[in-house]
């Protein structure tokens, strides 16, 4: 089964192709390919949420799917604001966004049986997480808001991936769309079906990554392929750990053993992630300084220490010419240039990148409470490969 996933603008590029990737991860039936950036048309209205509350209710439609409630909020940014209220939102119908996945569709001779996801930070009018077309093909998955329900989540592509999932089983469970609106646990038991008119609920069902007895037995009714639930079960299972490790706050409190292969040139952070920070000769250099020193190194004195860092790049580098080396070294170490900070903020950009900003904080060279710049983490948990 092909899937295509495609985007509004609004999401960014960088995390579309990061979730494509973590998607492709497990090998399976269904086939993930990325698509393409399309625009909606230009017709929506406005909705004013005057309270919260409103904003994080998803509205049930009893027999019929064509109703009209309003939207959420705003911003797949790594930098994330909670909204105040009153807030005014662009509100766009679910026949706007599914109509972007037709056209899609025919305008690329998409085959009528492969998927179609349009994934989009706009507010549709039920203020649903996604949402599926009459034909059961087309859909759209919201990318916004995510920061609402997981402070501490680092990837929003984990919960956006879980409602991708989440409708494939559901368009091969039931026959309409209708059928799914019926057959959704009104009351939330921790399923990947439980509806969540409180939007909060869905922390649950992420946190469980389960499908109950009932849903199961459907499944088996409708004769899904086991392979492919077994994909669709081991994808959702690693969501449900990054999920859960993002929710436990006592998490943060400890820290986790930082791996480091010389070879390779990357950090590994067992405990946290499966992903690594790749370090190029220069900054793993850089790195390894501030790791030696325990106490941190003002960066108008890093230059006392070229002796230990032009070691350091020796080792790691692969470099045969010596002037080269050195030059590097020296540029680094001069606090005149701007080369230590460029060199500090990319080190950062690539352990956040790996763990998120809240739990990076141990890890990245920042200012102490001496006034020196260091590294966070007790070297116990440190481990240095060649």
């Amino acid at each position: 089964m092909t899937i295509h996933l495609i985007r509004t603008e609004g999401f960014p590029e960088d995390q579309f192709h990061e979730l494509l990737a973590f998607l492709r991860k497990q090998v399976g039936i269904l086939q993930f390919v990325g698509g393409k950036t399309v625009t909606l048309n230009p017709d929506y209205t406005y909705h004013i949420f005057l309270e919260e509350k409103a904003y994080e209710t998803q509205f049930k439609p009893r027999k019929q799917i064509n109703s009209h409630f309003k939207a959420s909020e705003s911003s797949s940014d790594a930098i994330y604001e909670k909204p105040t209220f009153p807030l005014r939102k662009r509100i766009y119908s679910w026949e706007n966004l599914l109509n972007a996945a037709r056209a899609y569709r025919q305008f690329n001779q998409v085959p009528d049986s492969d998927l179609i996801f349009l994934l989009t930070d706009a507010h549709n009018t039920k203020n649903w997480f996604g949402g599926i077309d009459e034909n059961m093909k087309n859909f759209f998955v919201h990318t916004a808001d995510w920061p609402l329900f997981f402070r501490l989540l680092n990837k929003p592509i984990y919960p956006i991936a879980y409602e991708i999932l989440a409708w494939v089983l559901r368009s091969l469970m039931f026959k309409s769309r209708e059928e799914i609106i019926d057959f959704v646990h009104d009351e939330p038991v921790g399923c990947i079906n439980d509806f969540c008119s409180d939007k909060k609920q869905i922390i649950l069902k992420m946190r469980t990554g389960d499908i109950c007895d009932e849903c199961m037995d459907q499944i088996i009714y409708n004769d899904v392929s086991p392979p492919l639930l077994r994909q669709i079960q081991v994808i959702l299972n690693e969501i449900r750990q990054h999920i859960l490790f993002s929710s436990n706050r006592n998490v943060y409190l400890t820290s986790s053993r930082l791996r480091i292969d010389l070879s390779k040139r990357k950090l590994y952070f067992p405990d946290y992630a499966q992903e690594e920070a790749k370090l190029n000769p220069k900054e793993l250099a850089l790195y390894l300084l501030f790791l030696e020193q325990t106490n941190g190194i003002a960066l108008n004195q890093v230059i006392d220490f070229k002796a230990e860092l032009l070691e350091n790049y020796k080792q790691i580098s692969g470099q045969i010419k010596p002037e080269k080396m050195q030059a590097t070294i020296d540029l680094l170490c001069d606090y005149r240039e701007n080369e230590l900070n460029i060199t500090l903020s990319r080190i950062r950009k690539k352990i956040k990148d790996v763990i998120g900003k809240e739990f990076a904080k141990k890890y990245t060279i920042d200012l102490l409470a001496n006034n020196q710049h260091g590294i966070l983490i007790d070297r116990e948990f440190v481990e240095i490969s060649a």
